[in-house]
């Protein structure tokens, strides 16, 4: 029987907010690709693989755009079930956002303090046979953000490339690139800055706009939760009365 007057609203709603709910999936994953290309080329520099959190990031965008399907079937064939299946699935989904925000609230003074760690100890493997990931995350770095080293180009000294020669950086800390410019360089023609600074603001950036997004699509489950739950609770009053 279909239904009538303020529960024809709400099943209305539920739709509107599932397909609400269906952009914002979207947009995680479009929000997970971004960072995935952004700070995908430092990936070797870390111990902890923070580059994954794009990767669960488009995981939990696919999930939801999928979960928004049973919450639009749901309430447009007015089906308890797959309602049911749509508030219980958005539950869960919440519960590890939430988690999730913990832990990064938690933790969020160790990313500085571990990718300080990391950059220091893969750093002398630069230039070293086997280690060609590490040597080109640190290319990638240096040419995207203009820098060299990781506090400054004096911290290449402790690299396998140079083995202690003073006189020379990775050809990626040059201004303008060439095969050896870095050998026997002057200050003027390289960055001289370390890439500490750039690469720890960048994560940090990226990291306020997921949570951003996260905290505007965890709005739109609690809504959609709440009036999936009132249209179960009316099409079963309904059932009992037809």
């Amino acid at each position: 029987m279909a239904m009538e007057g303020a529960a024809n609203c709400i099943k209305y709603m539920v739709f509107l907010f599932n397909f609400i709910f269906f952009l914002g999936g979207v947009g995680l994953m479009g929000v997970g690709i971004y960072v995935q290309l952004k700070i995908g080329d430092y990936v070797e520099l870390q111990s902890v693989k923070y580059i994954t959190g794009s990767i669960i990031i488009i995981a939990v965008g696919a999930f939801i755009a999928l979960v928004s399907f049973f919450g639009c079937c749901g309430a447009i064939k007015e089906h308890r079930c797959l309602l049911a299946t749509f508030f219980a699935l958005l539950f869960i989904i919440l519960a590890v956002e939430i988690t999730g925000t913990a832990l990064g609230y938690v933790y969020r003074n160790k990313v500085e303090e571990q990718l300080g760690k990391d950059m220091n100890d893969t750093i002398v493997s630069y230039g070293e046979k086997g280690k060609e990931g590490i040597t080109d995350a640190y290319d990638a770095i240096q040419k995207k953000e203009k820098c060299c080293g990781i506090n400054g180009f004096k911290d290449w000294q402790r690299s396998y490339y140079t083995k202690g020669n003073h006189s020379i950086v990775p050809d990626s800390c040059c201004k303008t690139v060439s095969k050896g410019c870095g050998i026997n360089f002057k200050e003027n023609d390289i960055y001289t800055k370390g890439c500490f600074d750039t690469v720890k603001t960048l994560l940090k950036d990226n990291l306020i706009i997921i949570g951003g997004i996260g905290i505007g699509v965890a709005v739109i489950q609690i809504l959609a939760m709440i009036f999936a739950m009132v249209l179960v609770c009316k099409i079963g009053a309904q059932s009992e009365y037809a």
